[in-house]
């Protein structure tokens, strides 16, 4: 095992010194939990799989919205289309100009997600 005879200095604010006896509870010092980040900070694995992570995260909160929005309108156009067809007055002009619309962007959305949840699959089975 290599000797550690190395000393490094570091000056902080009183708020930074804080936030770093904090971080380092879970380890035997602060020494080890710079030592730690050090190594798993500098892994390009490491990086990758945090900006990953942050576009997986991004991702969601895209899509989310999104899907909940669209969702809601087919809902309601669909609902609005039983009562239309139990009193027997569903037309076609609904079915083309309402209906088919939202199911057409139902379908692109979806669509999208799933390319782009395929390119971050195909960059998270990377690793």
């Amino acid at each position: 095992m290599n000797q550690r005879t190395k000393y490094f200095q570091l000056r902080l604010t009183p708020e930074e010194y804080t936030a770093l006896k904090s971080k380092a509870e879970k380890y035997n010092s602060v020494s080890e939990y710079i030592r730690t980040a050090l190594q798993e900070f500098s892994d390009l694995d490491t990086q990758e799989r945090i900006r990953m992570m942050t576009d997986l995260g991004q991702f969601y909160r895209d899509y989310n919205n999104r899907l909940s929005w669209t969702r809601s309108n087919l809902n309601q156009a669909v609902k609005r289309a039983n009562e239309l067809a139990i009193g027997g007055q569903l037309t076609g002009t609904y079915i083309t100009t309402i209906l088919m619309p939202l199911i057409e962007e139902t379908n692109t959305l979806i669509s999208e997600l799933k390319r782009q949840l395929l390119t971050l699959t195909k960059t998270a089975t990377k690793f």
